[in-house]
């Protein structure tokens, strides 16, 4: 009897023994190559998703760029009256609109490329919204607009130029971005004089806005003053 206990504990010590073995065993295994595969995808994941964003700092930073250098260029076309060239800049879907005020109205006057390359030289007259105060139409031809409501001020010499500006300067809303919500707008802003009691500001709001081919193109010139 004695020797069939002693039999039976050796057997249950073995087969602890034996547990414990394989369960080390299995711990000390090395990772399969489809766990490490995940991990490493996982890794590789979080890195493409850091460099994404920084790609996109990196990507608002250049539009910016880009987006001054365009509108200066437009600005010396517009001093020039180079309506030619000027069309190389102009959205090939959208065309230009013309805003004589800082509010602009989705049903304002809009050139497509080809008339923005007659503009000086057509003689038909266009009424392009309401004159400030009297509520009167504005109906000049496309060369008395742009002497009175494109380059009114010399602002190629502008006190201030500011992109993306968010605030009015006057009591007029500025609605630049509810109308083209996915343009940028660079601002050219001459100071008035002490003599009017710089009531006699200006300001040339040039906006661009991506063609299809993602290049950032002219959609609008919307022109600022004081307003009643």
């Amino acid at each position: 009897m004695k020797k069939f206990i002693f039999t039976l504990l050796l057997l249950i010590v073995f087969i602890t023994v034996t547990a414990c073995g394989n369960q080390t065993s299995n711990e000390n295994e090395p990772k399969s190559e489809d766990s490490s595969q995940v991990e490493e995808e996982s890794v590789k994941e979080d890195t493409q998703g850091s460099e994404e964003i920084k790609n996109d700092e990196q990507t608002e930073e250049e539009a910016k760029e880009i987006i001054m250098d365009k509108a200066d260029e437009v600005l010396k076309l517009l001093k020039e009256k180079n309506a030619k060239e000027l069309t190389n800049y102009v959205h090939p879907e959208k065309g230009v609109l013309f805003s004589p005020y800082l509010f602009v109205d989705k049903e304002a006057v809009t050139f497509d490329k080809e008339k923005v390359k007659e503009l000086y030289e057509d003689v038909e007259t266009y009424t392009w919204g309401t004159q400030d105060g009297s509520g009167e139409p504005i109906e000049l031809t496309p060369s008395e607009y742009y002497s009175k409501f494109i380059y009114d001020s010399k602002y190629d010499q502008a006190d201030e130029i500011v992109f993306d500006r968010k605030e009015a300067r006057g009591n007029t809303i500025r609605n630049i971005t509810e109308v083209f919500p996915d343009s940028h707008s660079v601002e050219y802003y001459v100071k008035g004089t002490e003599e009017n009691g710089n009531m006699d500001w200006k300001a040339l709001n040039l906006v661009f806005e991506k063609d299809a081919e993602g290049e950032w193109k002219l959609v609008a010139i919307v022109h600022d003053q004081w307003t009643i």
